[in-house]
């Protein structure tokens, strides 16, 4: 009796994912269990149990549904680290944050999002390296911010998308300062103050993107602590550089 109750219980989700063939322009979500969280424009979006459905092709999905990886990269250095599984919830949700940015974070070379457990480093919410970026538990707390944990790592592959040029432009902008260490070389020194991050002064790349991201989550801030900074990716991505409300 207990095997055939539950076999009724489980009946009409079954019958609808097996029938819900989504039209052109559209793509299958399955069900899944969404936990409470709070979109970047401040909505509160409260725990539920999503049936499935069909979903618009927006911006996001489209960018994104090559990009979820499973395991661990080829050759991930930091061995110590083990693989998770990829919630539905969480995949939504990163979709949700791409069709909130713009285009112009779309990045080109970004070969696969792989989802970890747990840092190496403890507590770090996400790392950048060789194309791909890793997510561990710790980004999808309720405490964090996963728009900007995702947007910094998306600037540090931006950062490697700027010509060699518009990186020297972009440091000297930010107050950092080119050093000779023999001919033909040189070294970037750090300005002495202005972050809005502690890790800034670590190189120019750390820099950018912790810029990037301030710029697109909290401009006032970087151009209170930075003007250099702001005035730069605001000239360099245009005015339209923002994110899309009401995602």
């Amino acid at each position: 009796m207990k095997n055939l109750t539950l076999l009724i219980f489980l009946f009409p989700v079954a019958v609808i994912a097996a029938k819900l063939k989504c039209p052109d322009g559209q793509f299958f979500v399955k069900s899944h269990f969404r936990k409470a969280y709070t979109k970047s424009d401040g909505t509160a979006v409260s725990a539920t149990t999503v049936r499935p459905y069909c979903k618009l092709l927006s911006k996001g999905a489209e960018y994104l549904q090559k990009k979820f990886k499973s395991g661990l990269p080829t050759n991930w250095p930091h061995k110590s680290e083990k693989p998770a599984a990829w919630t539905e919830h969480e995949k939504q949700r990163l979709i949700e944050i791409i069709d909130e940015l713009p285009d112009a974070m779309l990045i080109k070379d970004l070969d696969g999002i792989y989802r970890a457990s747990k840092s190496k480093d403890g507590l770090n919410p996400a790392t950048n390296a060789d194309g791909v970026i890793v997510l561990y538990d710790t980004a999808f707390v309720k405490s964090r911010h996963l728009g900007q944990i995702l947007v910094h790592e998306l600037a540090h592959r931006k950062f490697n998308e700027l010509k060699e040029d518009e990186k020297r432009d972009y440091g000297l902008a930010a107050g950092w300062t080119r050093q000779v260490e023999s001919p033909g070389k040189f070294v970037w020194e750090p300005r002495k103050n202005g972050y809005v991050e502690e890790d800034g002064p670590y190189s120019r790349e750390e820099d950018f993107s912790n810029n990037i991201e301030y710029f697109l989550y909290n401009p006032a801030k970087l151009n209170k602590t930075t003007p250099g900074a702001y005035e730069w990716i605001e000239k360099h991505y245009g005015k339209r550089f923002s994110i899309k409300k009401g995602g």
